[in-house]
Order: structure tokens, then C-alpha cells, then sequence
């Protein structure tokens, strides 16, 4: 026998298995499912970690990364009592960081796991529980071109609202499974959920839990979910579990649960932080005119057919769970007096299951209808051209909408391309490692997490200088800006010469000072 003719055992036997995978119709669809979700991953990590809240949790992960306070989150080297969310999600990106350094596709590497995960769920549940897998796609298609959900703060970033929706889904999976079994397991997956989700973001955990008790009560359900001794074991475990946290965590770090009770504990619903108030519709006409308005002409069809005219059975069941879901988290949100734009986000793969089922259905129905008056081949025509009709723009609108974020400044002006040249000076420049960077002193927070990327590099050290204008950099700096005003006054001040450039960004050695004018060149 030749030798190229022997493959190892594991070689032979892993290859039928693969075939015998993509033979089962479900499969064949999940595989597509993964190729077309790629608004999840599409430059994820190209664009600059964000101002604010993404920036503020990046720097508290580069802080523990860095220092080992794994209880007690810090910012620029004291606790953080601006964000009093539990640590969970910082634990999942120091995690990151330690297996593939700092970076910022590392840093989201747990935002991109969780809408993967939360695509995966709606596709199983579609297709195991409710057995309409082309359901599940479609979900899948649905959640992926929805501005809402892809989106900076939720998909695209390392904020916590993405981890807090996939915890969501497994919670309504979960919950609708229990109350049709009655299985234990389900119990479990249901409290599993809840905990996770509020050590992610804390009270944010609960926002849908009144509409699945309404849920339950149309079912017929609420009394028999109150006799279950399993319902009193999770909510005592959870109990503990946070009480716990806080008591434990309050002699480290002295302030901490009175900043809870200010901010996250009755704080953002009973008073306007940050002056985020809106109008009670705030939420309303950010669904209507911007988050979800490629897919807003199939919602109302989309109920109709999946939650009235289907007949009593799991698939309208399930329609109006996602409904009283979605009402009740919009209506508990609504009602809180600050607002802010992303809160809405949890709805959406609620919603896209919800499209994905009547639309699935209404697909099925008018195959069977119309196929055999038309034939084979223009009944696959057709098929082929309603769905590329109806799945084209959406992608067309975000795909438009990823790109456009290349060149963006996020409204921060020269220093929102700071970020994304630190990085790239750092990849193509690593001869560079001491540099100042010339800032308007707005980006502060995204500016440390780039120091700490940048200096993860033995020898590397950057420092930040804010308003140049009011102290003039060293003699033999290297010095980067992105904004030309700043360039001016060197050139006037310094003779340089240009070690890098991109777009507005300029990495400039300062080698040494023109004489003051009036005064002669010895």
C-alpha cells in the first residue's frame, strides 16, 4: 500500500461524520444562518473602542487585567463608583485579554460569543421546540440588518448590553419550555439566566419578568408556577448569591452600595441622570424611525399570522410570550425618567422570532397555494427573488452602515481617530515606543484604555498631554495629534520631521527649536 494512501483512523472516521451533519436539513440551514451573520463580526475589531461607557468598562478591564482587584472594578487607579454594575462581564474580558492580549477585537471577543450565542438560541428554539427551522433563519436574518441590535453599544462594542440580551433569550427559552414540560431542567436554565443576567447589569435583569407572569397567567399557568418549591430555591439562591456580592464587596470598597442605590437601585428610573430625559414615546419613535424600520412593515402581518390565525398549539403560544416580552420591557423602561436609546435593545431578538415565525409561515402557506399553478422552476424563481427583495436592503442599509463606521469620528472630532491611529502606529511602527499624544482633553477615558493597549508592550510608554496649547512638549518628543490646529504652534516652535502618518493623524519627532522670530540663526 502506498504510504499517501494512509490517512489516520480519526482522519477516516471524521469525515463521514461531517456528511452525515450537513445531510440533516437543520444543519444544512444553521451552516447558512453562520455564513450570513457576519454584520456580528465584520471589522469588529477595526473600529475604535467608544467614548463613555465602553471606554470606562475597557479601562476597568485593563485595570483588573493589570492589578488583580477581581471584586472591586477600578478607573485611572481608584474604585469605580461611576459604573456599579457587578463584575461579570469584566471578568469574561480580563479572560480575553490574558488569553490574546489587549486589543480591541479581544476586548468585544465576549460581545461577538453572546450575539453568536443569542442567534444559535433563536435558531434551536425555532427549530427543536417550535419545529419550524426556516423560522429560526429567518430570526436570524431579521436580528442581524436590525440597526437596533447591531448597533454601537449593543453588538459592536464591549458594553454590557449584549451579554444581557443573550441571558434574556436563554430566560424566555427557557421559561416557555418549563411551563410546557415542566421539567426540571428548564427550571434551572430559567434561574441560571436570571442570576448571570443581573450579575451583567443588575435590576436590568428583571425588566421582563412581569411579562412572562402575565404570560403565565394566560396560560393558565401562574398558580401552579407559585406551587413549585424550585420557583422558591432559585429566588433564595439568587438572593443570597447577590446579597453576597454586596456584603462582601462593601468593606473593600467603602461608598460602593450607596453609589448602587443612587445609580442603579431606583436611581436611573425615579430621577434623570445625566440629564438623559426623553418623552415618555422616546422609545417608541426610536423603534419606528430608526431601530427597526426596514422590518416594520412585516410586524403587524407577522402577529396576525403567527399569534391569531395559527391554531392553538406552540407556534402561538410562543407569538404572544415574545409579545407580552417585549410590552412589558418597553413598558417598564418607558415609564423610567432616564432614557437612554440603547434600553430597548433586549426586544429585538424577541421581535425577529416573531417576524421569523409569521413570515415563515405566511412563505409556507402561499408555496403550497400558488407552486403547483406556476411550476418547479418559476415557483424556484420566484422564491429566490421575494427572498433576495426582502433580505437585500436590510443588509444593503447596515453593510452601508459598518462601513461608514471606517472613517467616523463619532462625533468627537480629531480625537476620535486617536484611538484607531494609536493602533495602528503601534502595529506598523513598533521602533515607536515612547510617544506624547496631543489631545482637546474630551476622550480622556478612551485615551487611557489606548495607553494601557499601547504600553502592554515592554519599553512602550505614552503619555497624555491635554490642551497643548497651555504646555509646550519636551525637546526630542515624539509627539501625536490627529488635529491640525495642534500641528500649527510646532511648526512654528520645533523643527520636525513626520515618523508616520494616516488620514489626519501624524506621529511628529520634535528634533530641536527655531530661534524666536527676530532673533538671528547663529
Amino acid at each position: 500500500m502506498a504510504l499517501s494512501e494512509v490517512q489516520p483512523s480519526s482522519t477516516r472516521s471524521l469525515f463521514p461524520r461531517i456528511q452525515h451533519w450537513l445531510q440533516q436539513p437543520e444543519n444544512r440551514l444553521l451552516l447558512l444562518l453562520l455564513l450570513l451573520v457576519f454584520p456580528l463580526y465584520y471589522e469588529l475589531g477595526r473600529t475604535p473602542v467608544q467614548l463613555y461607557d465602553e471606554s470606562r468598562v475597557a479601562v476597568n478591564t485593563t485595570e483588573m487585567l493589570r492589578n488583580g482587584h477581581w471584586l472591586v472594578p477600578h478607573y485611572d487607579g481608584t474604585p469605580d463608583h461611576w459604573n456599579t454594575k457587578p463584575p461579570l462581564l469584566i471578568w469574561l474580558q480580563v479572560l480575553s485579554l490574558k488569553l490574546f492580549g489587549i486589543s480591541a477585537w479581544a476586548l468585544r471577543l465576549p460581545t461577538l460569543l453572546a450575539t453568536l450565542g443569542t442567534v444559535l438560541l433563536l435558531f434551536r428554539f425555532a427549530a427543536r421546540v417550535l419545529r419550524r427551522p426556516w423560522a429560526g433563519v429567518l430570526a436570524g436574518i431579521i436580528l442581524v440588518t436590525t440597526t437596533g441590535f447591531v448597533r454601537l453599544h449593543v453588538a459592536r462594542t464591549a458594553d454590557y448590553d449584549a451579554l444581557l440580551i443573550f441571558w434574556q433569550v436563554l430566560l424566555w427559552v427557557h421559561f416557555f419550555q418549563y411551563l410546557e414540560t415542566g421539567a426540571r431542567r428548564h427550571l434551572l436554565w430559567v434561574a441560571l439566566s436570571v442570576l448571570l443576567a443581573t450579575l451583567t447589569k443588575g435590576p436590568a435583569a428583571l425588566l421582563g419578568l412581569p411579562g412572562l407572569a402575565v404570560y403565565a397567567l394566560g396560560r393558565g399557568k401562574l398558580l401552579w408556577l407559585l406551587r413549585q418549591p424550585g420557583v422558591y430555591l432559585a429566588a433564595v439562591v439568587w438572593l443570597a448569591v447577590m446579597a453576597t456580592y454586596f456584603l462582601v464587596r462593601e468593606p473593600l470598597d467603602p461608598g460602593y452600595w450607596e453609589a448602587v442605590q443612587n445609580n442603579d437601585l431606583g436611581g436611573r428610573f425615579l430621577t434623570t441622570l445625566d440629564n438623559h430625559v426623553h418623552p415618555w414615546d422616546f422609545y417608541l419613535e426610536n423603534f419606528r424611525q430608526r431601530f427597526f424600520a426596514p422590518w416594520l412593515w412585516a410586524l403587524l402581518p407577522a402577529l396576525v399570522v403567527a399569534g391569531i390565525l395559527q391554531p392553538a398549539g406552540l407556534v402561538k403560544r410562543a407569538a404572544w410570550m415574545l409579545v407580552l416580552f417585549c410590552l412589558s420591557w418597553l413598558g417598564v423602561i418607558s415609564s423610567a425618567q432616564s432614557k437612554l436609546e440603547w434600553y430597548d435593545a433586549p426586544i429585538y431578538p424577541a421581535l425577529a422570532l416573531l417576524l421569523g415565525l409569521g413570515l415563515s409561515i405566511a412563505y409556507q402557506d402561499l408555496r403550497e397555494l400558488y407552486r403547483p399553478r406556476v411550476g418547479r422552476v418559476a415557483g424556484v424563481l420566484a422564491q429566490v427573488l421575494i427572498i433576495g427583495c426582502v433580505v437585500l436592503l436590510p443588509y444593503y442599509a447596515i453593510t452601508t452602515q459598518l462601513i461608514a463606521e471606517r472613517h467616523s469620528d463619532f462625533g468627537l472630532g480629531p480625537d476620535g481617530h486617536l484611538g484607531r491611529y494609536i493602533t495602528r502606529l503601534a502595529r506598523e511602527q513598533p521602533q515607536v515606543n515612547n510617544v506624547t499624544v496631543l489631545t482637546h482633553g474630551m476622550a480622556n477615558s478612551m485615551l487611557l484604555y489606548y495607553k494601557d493597549e499601547f504600553e502592554q508592550h515592554d519599553g512602550n510608554r505614552l503619555t497624555i498631554l491635554n490642551e497643548p496649547g497651555t504646555r509646550t512638549p519636551p525637546l526630542g518628543s515624539v509627539v501625536v495629534t490627529c488635529d491640525p490646529a495642534f500641528k500649527a504652534p510646532l511648526d512654528s516652535a520645533f523643527r520636525m520631521i513626520e515618523v508616520h502618518q494616516n488620514g489626519s493623524c501624524q506621529t511628529l519627532l520634535l528634533l530641536s527649536r527655531l530661534p524666536s522670530p527676530g532673533v538671528p540663526v547663529p
